[in-house]
């Protein structure tokens, strides 16, 4: 599981995919876990430096560049056998989320931007909007409208 958590981070850190960001850390109105379980805690690998991921009880650091803090920047979350960790992104005010699946990798949702349009097909309404520089908006969506994204549209790597 260690590993899987790293492997997420590590993802978070050098995707070059163009990600979904949502409005709200997700699912929406799905209790948040107050704490990293112990078998997440600890040091991670992470470019070139050993210990270069350290999640402790409420936070988590990045190399010393970063450090994401429970119910401030970054939201845990337990739904359908992921763990979905949430992480706010400061220069669009929207969430980039992630779910981990012990067996199945980790995932997100990354499609490109004429893409774009399946979600608003797979969820039968609008949802996607855009800003005045043609730059998507972070999604509104519903708990059980996300639970559709996470079947449909989120990606990953799969974990040998």
């Amino acid at each position: 599981m260690k590993k899987l958590f790293a492997f997420v981070f590590s993802v978070i850190l050098l995707a070059s995919c163009h990600s979904v960001n949502y409005a709200d850390p997700q699912p929406v109105f799905w209790p948040s876990v107050p704490s990293f379980p112990k078998q997440l805690q600890g040091s991670y690998p992470l470019m070139g430096a050993q210990d270069g991921l350290v999640v402790g009880k409420q936070t988590i650091r990045i190399k010393e560049d970063r450090t994401y803090t429970l119910g401030e920047d970054l939201i845990l979350k337990r739904y359908q056998g992921y763990w979905i960790v949430s992480i706010m992104q400061e220069e669009n005010k929207g969430w980039e989320v992630y779910a981990a699946d012990k067996n199945k990798g980790i995932k997100k949702t990354t499609l490109r931007k004429d893409e774009m349009f399946k979600l608003n097909e797979l969820l039968g309404r609008e949802v996607v909007f855009y800003d005045a520089d043609n730059e998507e908006l972070p999604l509104e969506i519903k708990r059980r409208e996300f639970k559709k994204i996470l079947k449909a549209h989120f990606e990953g790597v799969e974990i040998k």
